[in-house]
């Protein structure tokens, strides 16, 4: 078990000196909390349905005959614009067309959780398509959270299921 010390300096030196990794999913985690907090539990946790199978969709596509040519940064990003184009595709496509503006969005925390799935979904899928040998550019959490192999069923778990024990809470009351 880690010393309280040495997770004290840990957490010091990373949030003294940020990555810009650690950065972004910070910037993520709150814009997408904001926007969670502006349309709504239930448009958050659709979303997050929109993310599986926009993924599912990707993982369908022949990609490796597509960017056959493209060094790894290219590959990296031309996956990474696949998969956003066919998200907002889908969301903009199955989603509601009515502006609701601001409406009672329930619970904050349950927001503030779907966003974090959300948020840390949508990371694990973008970092899965760095190239193996990349990973050692990230800085550790972000490596050991997001990019690790061994969680992906995780990610792709949790928010589904965090989703349905909202719905099965809210519909017992």
């Amino acid at each position: 078990m880690p010393e309280l010390g040495a997770i004290s300096a840990t957490a010091q030196a990373i949030w003294s000196h940020p990555t810009w990794d650690i950065i972004s999913i910070l910037a993520l985690i709150a814009g997408g909390f904001f926007y969670g907090i502006f349309a709504g539990k239930s448009r958050v946790a659709a979303t997050i349905i929109y993310t599986y199978a926009a993924y599912a969709l990707f993982l369908a596509l022949p990609l490796g005959a597509w960017f056959k040519n493209f060094s790894e940064v290219e590959e990296f990003f031309a996956k990474t614009a696949v998969f956003t184009a066919t998200f907002l595709l889908l969301a903009f496509s199955l989603g509601s067309r009515r502006s609701r503006g601001i409406t009672p969005a329930g619970s904050w925390w349950k927001i503030f959780i779907l966003c974090f799935l959300q948020a840390g979904l949508l990371i694990h899928i973008f970092l899965s398509f760095l190239p193996p040998g990349r990973f050692e550019i990230l800085a550790p959490f972000t490596r050991t959270v997001f990019a690790n192999p061994a969680y992906h069923i995780w990610w792709v778990i949790v928010p589904l299921a965090v989703i349905i024990l909202f719905r099965r809470f809210e519909s017992d009351t």
